[in-house]
């Protein structure tokens, strides 16, 4: 399955694959999307949100999965892997990441199967889990996001956008990780995440406590 670095116009197509993966997941389905039945078509929207915000940001690397499209010669995107370079002293580009945000917001439609208080739910959970990144894990290839159309499962795609973070941070000798969805903790241990260093919904507080999914994995050096 041809694997490449994504392009501005592999967004679009990319965010209704995420949509679809992530459709009953209990996270991005049942607690951000609640009104997904009723508006399946507005789903794509927040990861293209996302995507707009942090396509071409520093240390953030988008790569797609592609098959031939119907004609033979266009291509069809399945998988989508965003991989985000994680820094002991990062880059301050989070004032620019904000705007991008809001510049990119007004250009889209609103997403009516959103409920709109639990849309930042991750940003407002990262406090609590944020130190799993810290001292010799402060240096990690982190992988953000991994999709694959439900119709390409069982091809291998998947594990083929896991292994390029993994090539990368053994290039580098440094760690990789990831926020495991609901269900795919197997899938990730599977493909060389061998340590688990807790959970994105642990902490008083946390938004998302109680919620399924969110175990943390880590590749150590």
């Amino acid at each position: 399955m041809p694997i490449r670095p994504a392009q501005q116009s592999d967004l679009l197509p990319a965010s209704k694959v995420c949509a679809a993966a992530f459709f009953d997941e209990s996270l991005f389905g049942d607690i951000i999307h609640p009104f997904r039945h009723q508006y399946p078509e507005d789903c794509h929207l927040y990861w293209l949100k996302r995507f707009n915000a942090e396509f071409g940001q520093v240390d953030n690397h988008f790569f797609v999965a592609t098959t031939p499209g119907i004609n033979g010669s266009d291509e069809t995107v399945v998988g989508l892997a965003h991989w985000v370079r994680k820094r002991a002293k990062q880059v301050d580009a989070d004032a620019l990441l904000e705007d991008k945000k809001d510049q990119k917001a007004q250009e889209l439609p609103p997403n009516r199967a959103i409920d709109p208080k639990n849309e930042n739910i991750l940003e407002r959970a990262y406090p609590f889990f944020s130190h799993q990144w810290s001292g010799p894990r402060a240096e990690s290839w982190y992988l953000g996001c991994l999709a694959v159309d439900p119709q390409c499962h069982g091809q291998g795609i998947g594990r083929q956008m896991v292994a390029w973070g993994f090539q990368q941070a053994e290039q580098e000798g440094v760690c990789v990780s990831v926020i495991s969805a609901h269900g795919k903790d197997t899938f990730y241990k599977r493909c060389g995440f061998t340590t688990i260093t807790g959970s994105a919904n642990d902490g008083e507080g946390n938004p998302m406590e109680g919620v399924e999914g969110g175990l943390i994995l880590f590749k150590d050096v």
